[in-house]
């Protein structure tokens, strides 16, 4: 049940699924920056320029996560096979 392969393919997954989540997230940050910008800088009382590199810590941790713990799992099981 636990086979090399079960884990390989799950991880595969698990990386197209958030590479899916997170084009979705910045295709949309992007497409709707000003409006994202404002309506969050208005919710959170603070500056457009606080929430411009809030949301680019956000995207690079979101990306960073996605390699760190989907990525390069499958690519080491991908390798051992």
């Amino acid at each position: 049940m636990n086979t090399l392969q079960t884990w390989t393919t799950f991880f595969g997954w698990l990386t197209i699924v958030n590479l899916g989540l997170y084009l979705i997230t910045v295709i949309a940050l992007f497409a709707m920056k000003s409006l994202a910008y404002r309506m969050n800088a208005k919710m959170f009382g603070v500056s457009e320029d606080i929430v411009a590199k809030a949301t680019l810590n956000y995207i690079s941790a979101f990306k960073l996560l996605i390699v760190v713990f989907c990525f390069a799992p499958w690519l080491a099981l991908t390798l051992m096979a």
